[in-house]
Parts: C-alpha cells; sequence; structure tokens
C-alpha cells in the first residue's frame, strides 16, 4: 500500500469549521462517495475516504472493541467499506496511540493496539491514521507507533499507517521506517499565514508557513515510497460555496502546487461533491497530479530564497524521464514580483534549448533559451515542466508524418 502518494478526501473539514462541530455520517460517506465517482475524481487518483476523529462511539463494546456510532453509522464500518470497495474507493479510519483521542474523548488505542488493528482488519479497513493525544508520559512516541504498527503488520491486511505524530521527536528521520505517511508538523488549518498556536514543530499553521518550514527540512532527504512527508491536509477552497475568504484561488493552487512538487499525499479536507469550476481545475489537473505521482519521487527543494527581498523563490525537482518541474513562487503580499530562474541555476547550460509548459495554464509556452522569467501577484506560482531532451518532440514529429 501507498508505493505512491496517497490521494483522496478527509471528512475533517467539510462543512464543518475542522473539527470543531466535529462530525461525519454514514450518509455523507456514500454521498461524497459517489460524488468523487460521478465527477472523475476517482479516476484520476483520489480513491481514499478517510475519517477524521467523528466515527466512533464513546465507549467500547462488551469485547473491549472498538464501535462505530450507532446514531452516525447504523449500518456499520464493514458496510461502509464494502460500499466503497465497490466503487474502487479505500476506507481510512483516525485512531490515536494516547488513552483518548484529541476531539469529545473517544477511546484512543493505547492498550488496545493488538484488538484496534484486528478489528480495522475485520471491517475491512484501508488506512489507519494515528493521532498523537492523550499519549502515557513515561513511553516514547517512537515506541507507541511503532507497537501500533506492528499490530498493524500482524494483521495481514494491507492497511496504511498514517502517523500524525505532528513532526516532534525527529519524526523525519523515522518515521518512514514504520509508516506509510508521516506528518511533519503542527495541524494546518485554512489561512495563508497563521502563528505556530497549535502543538507541534513547524513555523505555523498556515500555507506559506508550511511551504516556508518544508523548505528547511529538505524533503527529497526523507520523502521515497511507501514513506511521504504529510504536511496535513489540503483546505482547498475552505468554505467555498460561502466565501472562501482565507483560502481563496489564488492560495488554495499555491497550496496544491507545493503538495504536488513534494510527492505529499492529496488528501483533501473540504468539500468534494459539486466541485465548481475554480476547484475543479485545481483538484482536477491531470498534469499537476503526474507531478506529485512520478515515479522519480525526488521531492522538490527550494534552489533560491528572495524571502528577504522581493519575496520571490525558486523550486526545483527532477522527473522520472529527464525532465524538471521549476514553481516561481511571489511569497510575499505585493504583487507585480518579478521571478526568474536560469537554466544554470538548475543545473543544465545556460546555452540549452528547453522546451516549456506551463502545467496550471495546461499550454506549451515553447522554446526558451537562458531562463524564464514571471511577474507574479501576490502569493501565487508558474508551475513549469522543462524538457532539454527535444528528440521526444521529434520523434513524435515523425511519427505523425508517417500516419499521413
Amino acid at each position: 500500500m501507498a508505493a505512491t502518494p496517497p490521494m483522496g478526501w478527509s471528512t475533517w473539514c467539510t462543512n464543518d469549521l475542522c473539527g470543531i462541530p466535529d462530525r461525519c455520517s454514514e450518509y455523507e460517506v456514500r454521498n461524497k462517495a459517489d460524488a468523487m465517482v460521478a465527477q472523475g475524481m476517482v479516476e484520476l487518483g483520489y480513491k481514499y475516504i478517510l475519517l477524521d476523529d467523528c466515527w466512533s462511539d464513546h465507549e467500547r463494546d462488551e469485547n473491549g472493541e472498538l464501535q462505530p456510532s450507532p446514531h452516525l453509522f447504523p449500518s456499520g464500518m464493514k458496510a461502509l467499506a464494502d460500499y466503497l470497495h465497490e466503487r474502487g474507493m479505500l476506507l481510512g479510519l483516525y485512531s490515536c496511540v494516547g488513552t483518548e483521542t484529541c476531539k469529545k474523548n473517544r477511546p484512543g488505542s493505547y492498550g488496545y493496539y493488538e484488538t484496534d488493528a484486528n478489528t480495522f482488519a475485520k471491517w475491512g479497513a484501508d488506512m489507519v491514521k494515528a493521532d498523537y493525544c492523550n499519549k502515557p508520559s513515561n513511553e516514547t512516541g517512537r515506541d507507541l507507533y511503532t507497537q501500533f504498527s506492528q499490530a498493524l503488520n500482524a494483521t495481514g491486511r494491507p492497511m496504511v499507517f498514517a502517523m500524525c505524530q505532528w513532526g516532534v521527536d525527529n519524526v523525519s528521520e523515522w518515521g518512514g521506517d514504520i509508516s506509510q505517511m508521516f506528518r511533519i508538523q503542527m495541524d494546518h488549518i485554512p489561512f495563508w499565514n497563521w502563528p505556530p498556536t497549535a502543538a507541534g514543530e513547524g513555523y505555523g499553521a498556515g500555507t506559506k508557513n508550511i511551504i516556508d518550514f518544508m523548505a528547511d527540512l529538505h524533503p527529497s532527504k526523507y520523502t521515497r515510497p511507501y514513506a511521504w512527508m504529510d504536511p496535513d491536509f489540503l483546505e482547498t477552497l475552505f468554505l467555498d460555496k460561502y466565501n472562501p475568504i482565507t483560502m481563496n484561488y489564488t492560495n488554495s493552487r499555491t497550496e496544491y502546487t507545493f503538495w504536488a512538487l513534494w510527492s505529499a499525499p492529496l488528501l483533501v479536507a473540504t468539500d468534494p461533491a459539486d466541485l465548481s469550476e475554480e476547484k475543479r481545475s485545481i483538484l482536477m489537473n491531470p498534469e499537476v497530479i503526474a507531478i506529485n505521482q512520478d515515479e522519480a519521487f525526488v521531492a522538490g527543494e527550494r534552489i533560491r530564497n528572495d524571502n528577504e527581498t522581493t519575496g520571490g523563490q525558486v523550486w526545483s525537482r527532477p522527473l522520472s524521464n529527464g525532465d524538471l518541474c521549476v514553481v516561481l513562487y511571489n511569497s510575499g503580499n505585493s504583487d507585480g514580483v518579478s521571478v526568474s530562474v536560469s537554466w544554470e541555476e538548475v543545473g543544465w547550460s545556460a546555452e540549452d534549448k528547453v522546451y516549456v509548459r506551463d502545467l496550471w495554464e495546461r499550454k506549451d509556452v515553447g522554446l526558451v533559451t537562458d531562463g524564464f522569467t514571471a511577474v507574479l501577484p501576490a502569493h501565487d506560482v508558474v508551475m513549469l515542466r522543462l524538457t532539454r531532451d527535444l528528440s521526444r518532440f521529434e520523434n513524435d514529429f515523425l511519427q505523425n508524418l508517417k500516419q499521413l
């Protein structure tokens, strides 16, 4: 499981202030699943549906096993898993390595790792997210997550283990050895810039803060198949049916750009049903998704940082066919910032003729020498695919001639 970065939807911020009312239901999950299938999201790779801290009853059953809320999930979790599997989708369930979950005092998995792992396997779950609240002070997070990981492995059922340790205890150094996803910082909330008010590592909870923190983590050192650095959920156009003030189109597209560039999990925490044209253009751009899923799986790195002057940044990552993905980014609050990249900065020759494609516009820019410059509004990006080996285009041209 999770040979490529997982993609899907989480209940966390859908019709909800990111867990404050803390609600989800069987009806909601089935409705969103059907919408994702109908809109073509599953075909693009959005297969996981992750129920966050909202599904469990407040008491274990008479056998000491977790049970779903009978009011919210009257058909039970096995039936819900079957419903998703029939549609080519996968079920993820939330738990916690501590004694209680982070919201509403639901039972955690501490002392029940084997029991809960077997319960999840019996239900047909495909992903288990484990949060970090209410853990015993005499045991390390690494020990607790290792125990839970071993319990899940012992069931014999493949399940993605998603560690939500908020980036503490240098989790980047070891998280990929025992999980398929590991959180690298505090919770992400649907704001562009937000101070570090939550527990965990990082420069803050906003999108801009996460981008700067990931730059200093150097994600290419840690990201690999079956071991994905997780910056937390995507907050794409949060509450867009009302007025997406905190995560508008530009902020949301920039967020998605970087999650794709890092080969991070693409788990959308906002409503996937009845996608607006703006939201569809972000979530369902196959060329940007292809960067996230590219088989090189080398996370993008920041190669230039002008935060102290213009706010411009340049990021780059290699792709499996020899191309490069380059992102020009205006991190500041001023419009009209010019951001440039030279071919020498990305390791090529200044004389190279490079074929440039704009991935968000889904348009060819053409052959370019010396480099590329974009003038960007505040918070905005240009995401480029650069091709230096032009023989591929020549071969395509010759092949087309033969068909005439």
